[in-house]
């Protein structure tokens, strides 16, 4: 639901006229209502593309049961979700979906007491009457295909071949029909903003954002918001660490957009390049057709990164607000823009530290860097116009670090502790015993895996591995 908020954010913030909080919140509402419409508008869509046949009812049954799960999980009592369920979710909602949840808040009891019988999510909601047809558990990891993306091409002729696939191609076509379908002005003026906004991008990502869009078959301005996403919603989990004969491992998971098909979908475009200039392979990430950022890569020899968001305060709507004011007034770099910069120039750990550490930002996020050698490994928090803190590997006590999207040196929120887990599958593995394959399960404990995980990688610089692998986290998993 995250993405559909972000989108309806867009809608406000791109209009002429400030609107006032209570207009705002109205207008978010109207866009949650609209649920409806898309299950409605992508079934079909979604059954020719093998992405699954979901009724609302069932879809929605899914979701509330993954999250009595959590909260049975924290000992809540059944008063207690009934109060967290009403006061935020049912209470934005309206027409058929606030139906739904009361209806959901009725059937409550008998829900739990699936869960408590260790019942799937299929007969939970099949018993409660929500599904016609089971849940099916997915394979998990996947292999994603691999590409070579040619620098020596002008930039429109980059991507013309990835984003040729005829699969890519049906897929982001499918994301931009069903996000036009749910909202009122079908998608104008956010395919709008999008093309106002590729203008202000350095002109060779915007002219590989504009060759891609071609190939796809949409808008360039929709594949310029979808490069915009990142530095405004969604969440990971990065980890180094070093083992006892001083190799650096680096593992992450990027949860990238939420439910409804959407994370499905990023699923099925994900691909490994392999960036190459004069024939040379310059670096090697995991990402999607036609986003020119880059979100986790590996310079063998050198050192691996990834980034993860680090959650603005103020929330999405300010955010945009001020990510369209840097890019149009101070030529801020987008976060994923920097990564590219410093994984093709930069040669080794340290400098790739200095280089994400002091370019200016249009957002706040998290770098995590994996070096070769003894305790090159570090986390570094960024606000948008230098390193906030670096944390470093510093074993024997320090020898791995976890981040997800808050502050190290804080407590992670209650409803959002990936951190915890993460720490003690890292213990519960040890340093004798680290490998790559045990960082993979780390990162398939749920929650760490979760309904967003949309690929982990593993990585070690020293020899060159690199590993993308596309995740699904079959039911029950959590949000």
């Amino acid at each position: 639901m995250r993405i559909l908020l972000f989108l309806a954010l867009l809608c406000v913030f791109v209009t002429s006229e400030p609107l006032h909080k209570s207009e705002k919140v109205q207008l978010v509402q109207k866009q949650l209502e609209t649920l409806h419409k898309f299950f409605t508008k992508s079934k079909e869509i979604a059954l020719k593309q093998g992405l699954g046949d979901r009724s609302l009812e069932c879809a929605i049954c899914g979701i509330v049961v993954n999250e009595v799960e959590g909260f049975m999980a924290e000992n809540l009592t059944l008063e207690e979700m009934e109060s967290i369920l009403q006061n935020e979710i049912c209470w934005w909602l309206s027409g058929d979906l606030e139906t739904l949840c009361d209806q959901l808040m009725d059937a409550l009891p008998l829900l739990v007491e699936g869960l408590e019988n260790h019942y799937t999510i299929t007969k939970v909601c099949m018993d409660a009457g929500y599904c016609d047809q089971p849940y099916d558990n997915q394979p998990d990891p996947v292999d994603v295909p691999r590409f070579i993306l040619n620098l020596d091409l002008p930039p429109r002729q980059r991507w013309t071949q990835i984003c040729a696939v005829p699969k890519f191609q049906n897929l982001v076509q499918w994301l931009v029909n069903t996000i036009s379908s749910i909202l009122p002005d079908k998608g104008v003026l956010i395919e709008d903003l999008g093309e106002t906004l590729n203008k202000l991008f350095p002109p060779e990502y915007a002219d590989e954002i504009n060759g891609c869009a071609a190939s796809l078959g949409v808008g360039s301005g929709w594949v310029t918001i979808f490069n915009l996403g990142y530095e405004v919603t969604d969440a990971c989990t990065s980890i180094v660490a070093e083992t006892t004969s001083g190799k650096i491992y680096h593992a992450r998971n990027l949860d990238f957009w939420d439910g409804a098909g959407f994370t499905d979908t990023l699923r099925n475009l994900t691909i490994q390049v392999d960036v190459q200039r004069g024939g040379k392979t310059l670096f090697t990430m995991s990402g999607f057709p036609g986003y020119v950022g880059v979100l986790s890569a590996i310079k063998p020899g050198g050192f691996s990164l990834t980034v993860d968001t680090r959650f603005y305060p103020d929330g999405v709507g300010q955010l945009l607000y001020e990510v369209i004011a840097a890019l149009e007034e101070t030529n801020a770099s987008l976060v994923t823009f920097l990564t590219r910069s410093v994984v093709t120039n930069a040669n080794d750990f340290e400098s790739a530290i200095q280089g994400l550490s002091n370019t200016l930002l249009i957002a706040d996020v998290y770098y995590i860097v994996a070096g070769v050698s003894h305790n090159q490994g570090a986390v570094i928090s960024r606000n948008r116009i230098n390193a906030t803190d670096v944390w470093r590997l510093d074993t024997p006590s320090r020898w791995f670090l976890v981040e997800t999207n808050y502050d190290h040196w804080e407590e992670p929120p209650w409803f959002d502790d990936r951190v915890k887990p993460a720490n003690d599958g890292m213990n519960a593995i040890g340093q004798q015993n680290l490998t790559l394959d045990g960082m993979l399960q780390v990162l398939s404990t749920k929650p760490v895996l979760n309904l967003q995980t949309t690929y982990s990688i593993l990585s070690c610089p020293a020899d060159g591995t690199y590993k993308t692998f596309g995740r699904y986290c079959n039911f029950p998993c959590v949000e």
